[in-house]
């Protein structure tokens, strides 16, 4: 697959939207697509409003890459702009899709949150879910966490693995 020409980060972040959404409207919320700078969804559930940026990042197999993510400040900046001209809250939710696990988590975050309670790095806020740290991760009590465990994507179209 030429990388240049993929349309695989749309796709896959067009996936991480739609995940956000079903687990809103499994909270309650009423959900909204967005397409603006700063927010990809909008959401409303008694009252509440939020403006909700999404992420998306895939470990394919084999991958050997840190599992930590950086919530930049630029990115951030432009999700409290977009929360604050239209009256919303501004959450940031993180899709992590771990082939190797067959996992996919899912983090939701208020921004202000992120900013005063995560650790800051040169660039913005970061967030660990390594093996060792998931767990924490977690359980912090401004993290909102949901997952999907056992993802089961045979290779091939149509072809059953031998026996």
């Amino acid at each position: 697959m030429d990388s240049k020409h993929s349309r695989a980060p749309k796709q896959l972040g067009d996936f991480g939207e739609g995940l956000v959404t079903y687990a809103l409207i499994r909270k309650g919320f009423e959900v909204a697509c967005v397409d603006h700078v700063g927010a990809d969804l909008i959401a409303e559930r008694d009252g509440n409003r939020i403006a909700v940026s999404v992420k998306s990042r895939l470990f394919r197999v084999g991958s050997r890459e840190s599992r930590v993510t950086v919530f930049r400040d630029d990115h951030l900046d432009k999700l409290d702009h977009f929360a604050e001209r239209f009256s919303l809250e501004p959450v940031l939710a993180q899709v992590i899709c771990l082939a190797d696990d067959r996992l996919i988590h899912l983090f939701i975050m208020k921004s202000a949150d992120i900013r005063s309670k995560l650790k800051k790095v040169k660039h913005g806020y970061s967030l660990n879910y390594g093996e060792a740290k998931l767990e924490i991760t977690t359980t912090l009590p401004f993290v909102d966490y949901s997952c999907w465990k056992d993802e089961t994507i045979q290779d091939g179209l149509f072809v059953k693995p031998s026996e």
